[in-house]
């Protein structure tokens, strides 16, 4: 995995954006956070860039392609479902049914974004340690 690639972050909610880019800026200060507000932009930037983002984190529910659907595309692109880039959902409010169907799509994490800063500090802290620490097909140069 490229540890300082890109996390791309897959949110419409501005006020959302504005709290957790400069947490993330923090704890992974070599990458880059990129922000969109919706799967299309989110799919068509993974389908044209040469970077290999560390992590894509989104939320379910979006004003147009929601993270399902971006997933469920990912999956379904040779291309992209190649390159392994881990993809976590970081959503409120969750529903059984969204969380069963996000599992059917392979997704590595479902995590419901807890009320305070702390809290969500505290979840993005882990989700990028255990990615940081994690042996996956991106860690890997091309010559590897």
């Amino acid at each position: 995995m490229e540890l300082y690639g890109p996390i791309v972050f897959i949110d419409d909610d501005e006020d959302d954006q504005h709290i957790f880019k400069p947490m993330l800026e923090a704890i992974v200060p070599n990458s880059q956070i990129l922000f969109f507000t919706d799967g299309d932009s989110a799919i068509e930037f993974l389908r044209t860039t040469d970077q290999r983002p560390f992590l894509i984190i989104s939320e379910v529910v979006l004003k147009r392609m929601g993270g399902l659907e971006l997933r469920r595309q990912i999956e379904e692109d040779p291309y992209l479902r190649k390159r392994a880039i881990p993809f976590i959902f970081f959503t409120h409010p969750v529903y059984k049914h969204m969380v069963e169907e996000a599992y059917e799509l392979t997704i590595q994490g479902y995590f419901e974004k807890k009320t305070t800063i702390d809290e969500i500090r505290m979840q993005l802290e882990a989700i990028v340690a255990y990615w940081s620490a994690c042996l996956h097909p991106n860690r890997f140069g091309e010559e590897d």
